[in-house]
């Protein structure tokens, strides 16, 4: 392959990847398928969220009187990991605390989960039968005795219904893991009035949009069946003109997710680095059917987020009560974490699709558990030691394409020995295209030439470039992370601003990198489409990678620099004797 047809072909490059950077994901139409610490549990002040209320439920008309925030108690369970705060209002969880992910880069702060969100997570709602609307349930929840730093029962009511919910850290059993960011859940409804319980729904709770995904990309609700992805996003609540009227939409007040034939496996929500994950554990718990409503949430500063209601319909027990028990994971999108869940729950890391519809997601799974793979044998190299795996692993990858681009190098090196007799015989024979190839053809057969012999290297690299690009968007192992002059590996490497613009290092590195690359390439037909694709190339890079996480960038620039160690390295083709065009007179 020439110079001109490897140009065309990282043209192709670019183009896709330009496409596939400014895609973000589309929602599916509804209906798409550790020891615990020791210390004491005691009441703590009532937390004072963001004074923006979420209007969107109403207080149940079938529950007790309404407790006002204010005069809600808190209690408090714990793990090593998280600390999670419950409410006597609704008897849910009021806010979530990561004890080992800071907020930012001053550490000073943790994430906290459902921060600004008026409504609790894994709050009971109720369905009224007149308007159809759910009803969130706010009534008095009293802790019971026996309480512990790792595990709380609340007792309140609903229509008359006695209500029990417990929360607790999970024990290891015969030899079963735990995962620290888990809390188990059960919620028992026992009915008095001889009729079966109601159906209660749940909610996921809602997470702060992060800086970086500033068009909300992965701030979203997912449901998973098994086999169907569903995912509302905030674009669902958002008034819209599409594109050129195509897919313009009013904003939605919320969002059903049609009742499935099949129960959902778990329901979601989250955004580029932590995802809350309502699990029921078992059939039993998830019953025969699932229905979801999303709800926008109203935050400080005109932001919003996201969270969902969801009720598996389970069947009624022989005292007419109902039970949803399962797991709720509050934590971080760490791979290896999330990965190791049951029924797919790794699908919360939402790997982008190019175009919409070319997956990524396996290529994703394998360098992801590479790089985890790799950190692991560096960390003794201390805090830079993510950013000397994603070194390794760029030299990984490149020892294992290094033969095929060493075939690519070197065909194009010889090409290049017989761009003169190429360009002859185009010159006489333009008017005569078939001819024309055949001579071409025979030139390359009797010297040996394979003009084909750089498009495999190509093709391997594409599903690389983009499966990393598509894993580090949230990586949530390297956030926070920093490597020499890089302050957070997720996060773009400005090491300055000017008037407010943000100087990134990376990118422009890479940019010249690229070009000394491309300009040690040999070339075998000069032109001047040649010399514009290649300033597109070394221009267009850059601009796009520009705001990327630095984790990218910092891959892309390493891989150049290898690539012109290897173009240096590579050895000349031998000098040969160029056969010349057939003497004779070619009739047109």
């Amino acid at each position: 392959m020439d110079r001109k047809n490897f140009f065309l072909g990282m043209a192709c490059i670019v183009a896709a990847f330009a496409l596939f950077f400014l895609s973000k994901p589309e929602p599916r139409p509804a209906g798409a398928s550790a020891p615990a610490s020791q210390v004491q549990v005691a009441p703590v002040a009532p937390t004072v969220l963001s004074p923006v209320a979420n209007t969107s439920l109403a207080p149940s008309a079938q529950a007790a009187k309404p407790v006002r925030r204010a005069d809600a108690k808190s209690f408090v369970i714990e793990n090593e990991r998280i600390k999670v705060t419950l409410s006597s209002r609704g008897g849910a969880i009021s806010k979530v605390e990561l004890k080992k992910e800071f907020a930012d880069v001053t550490k000073t702060q943790v994430v906290t989960f459902n921060s600004g969100n008026d409504e609790s997570a894994l709050a009971i709602a109720v369905k009224n039968p007149t308007t159809g609307k759910l009803e969130a349930v706010l009534s008095e929840f009293v802790a019971q005795p026996g309480a512990s730093a790792n595990s709380i029962t609340l007792v309140g009511s609903l229509d008359g219904a006695r209500v029990e919910r417990t929360f607790f850290f999970g024990a290891p059993k015969d030899g079963e893991t735990i995962e620290a960011y888990s809390l188990r859940f059960a919620t028992k409804v026992i009915p008095v009035s001889g009729k079966p319980a109601t159906s209660i729904w749940v909610s996921t709770g809602s997470w702060q949009p992060t800086e970086a995904d500033s068009a909300n990309q992965f701030l979203s609700v997912l449901a998973y069946d098994g086999d169907e992805l569903t995912r509302v996003g905030l674009d669902v609540f958002t008034d819209s003109t599409g594109f050129f009227g195509l897919g313009s939409h009013k904003a939605q007040s919320e969002h059903p997710v049609a009742s499935v034939a099949k129960p959902l496996l778990w329901v979601a929500s989250g955004n580029q680095f932590f995802a809350s994950i309502v699990h029921p554990r078992d059939a039993a718990a998830r019953g025969t059917r699932t229905e979801v409503m999303v709800l926008p949430v109203p935050l400080e500063a005109g932001k919003r987020s996201l969270h969902a209601f969801a009720s598996w319909e389970t069947v009624p027990a022989a005292d007419l009560s109902r039970t949803l028990e399962g797991d709720f994971f509050v934590g971080p999108k760490e791979y290896a974490r999330v990965a190791a869940l049951p029924d797919g729950q790794v699908a919360v890391l939402q790997f982008s699709k190019l175009l919409g519809f070319i997956s990524f997601g396996a290529i994703c799974k394998l360098l992801l558990a590479t790089l985890g793979g790799v950190h692991w044998l560096l960390e003794w190299s201390g805090s830079w030691s993510w950013g000397w795996a994603i070194v390794l692993l760029t030299c990984l990858i490149k020892v294992i394409t290094w033969p095929l681009t060493a075939v690519q190098m070197k065909a194009a090196k010889k090409m290049q020995k017989f761009a003169k007799p190429m360009q002859d015989i185009r010159e006489k024979l333009k008017d005569n295209p078939e001819k024309m190839q055949k001579e071409l053809m025979k030139l390359y057969t009797e010297n040996k030439i394979n003009p084909f012999a750089g498009c495999l290297p190509i093709l391997i690299q594409m599903p690389i470039f983009f499966g990393l690009y598509t894993a580090f968007q949230t990586t949530v192992e390297l956030r926070l992370h920093s490597f020499l002059w890089i302050h957070d590996l997720s996060a773009p490497d400005t090491v300055f601003h000017i008037g407010g613009f943000p100087v990134n290092l990376l990118p422009i590195l890479m940019g010249l990198s690229m070009w000394q690359s491309m300009r040690m390439t040999p070339n075998p037909s000069a032109d001047s489409s040649q010399k514009t694709i290649f300033l597109m190339m070394t221009l267009l890079f850059p601009i796009i990678c520009y705001p990327m996480p630095a984790a990218l960038t910092l891959y892309m620039t390493i891989q150049n620099l290898l690539t012109i160690l290897q173009t240096w390295l590579t050895k000349d083709e031998p000098d040969v004797v160029v056969i010349p065009p057939a003497t004779k007179k070619v009739k047109g």
